[in-house]
């Protein structure tokens, strides 16, 4: 099976939309899709037509307890497009993203290094399986867990200050990790200069590490959500769906060991120059 991060150092990036489309699309180009969430948000079943937050999930076999062992396979969901969906669940029922005892998974999760990556390679799927993991942000012990696991992290960006102001320290985690790293924009609106500019900016820095594809801003990707839709199904011909069209296709060739552009010396110089984006 091979693991793919989705991370991002700001929150409201994406993360969750993209892994909800990628794995979509993986599946429809007959891939064995799982997507797996590593964030205390316990959103992403949402995404997929649940109209409830997960109770059971990964956060269940974490914390322990009686019937642990084999709640997170319980909590499994297959999605109508053919995607197996994990949830990270609640510690108890109901319970908000705020609360507390998501410090107790933290503190979990950083007692239990490998915890994530020993978990996804107990399930019973093909070896040319993609999983997708859904981390929370960075830094934090849920994303750090998503990036142990990876084979592979794709790092969500949003044309903003913050992003580019937090990008370094994230790619220095990574280089430091011995992670394989790519980068895509998204929700870029073309008509705003300064989403350009810092685009263009990206592009300079990251070389070969910031994939040739933006996912511009489209008002339909919160609309399919509402609806319990899959966006790139509801809207085929937008741009926003060609552009997840494109990653997915990369994704899929990087999965069968096809030979595309490798970044990852690229990003060590950066780290090693201190240069910042």
């Amino acid at each position: 099976m091979k693991t793919i991060a989705i991370v991002s150092s700001v929150g409201g990036a994406g993360r969750t939309t993209l892994t909800t489309a990628l794995a979509g699309l993986l599946a429809a180009r007959e891939h064995v899709a799982l997507a797996a969430e590593c964030d205390p948000r316990n959103v992403l079943a949402l995404h997929f037509g649940l109209r409830e937050n997960a109770r059971e999930g990964l956060v269940t076999h974490l914390a322990g307890g009686p019937g642990a062992g084999d709640a997170w396979s319980r909590a499994a969901l297959q999605s109508d497009d053919g995607v197996l969906v994990l949830p990270w669940g609640s510690l108890a029922d109901g319970h908000a993203s705020d609360d507390p005892r998501d410090d107790d998974a933290s503190a979990l999760l950083d007692a239990r290094p490998g915890w994530l990556r020993e978990l996804l390679a107990r399930v019973d799927l093909p070896a040319q399986t993609i999983a997708l993991v859904d981390a929370g942000t960075w830094p934090s012990a849920h994303a750090r867990q998503a990036i142990d696991a990876a084979d592979l992290v794709l790092g969500v960006l949003t044309p903003c200050a913050t992003a580019c102001a937090t990008l370094p320290r994230l790619i220095a985690a990574l280089v430091r990790a011995q992670k394989r790293s790519v980068f895509v924009a998204n929700a870029v609106v073309p008509a705003r200069q300064l989403h350009m500019d810092v685009v263009a900016l990206l592009r300079a820095r990251l070389g070969a590490a910031m994939l040739p594809y933006l996912v511009h801003a489209d008002t339909g990707v919160p609309a399919a959500l509402a609806a319990g839709e899959n966006f790139c199904l509801s809207a085929p011909s937008s741009q926003a769906a060609h552009d997840l069209h494109g990653i997915a296709s990369w994704l899929s060739h990087w999965s069968t060991g096809a030979s595309l552009d490798a970044p990852d010396e690229l990003l060590a110089q950066h780290v090693a120059r201190g240069s910042t984006p």
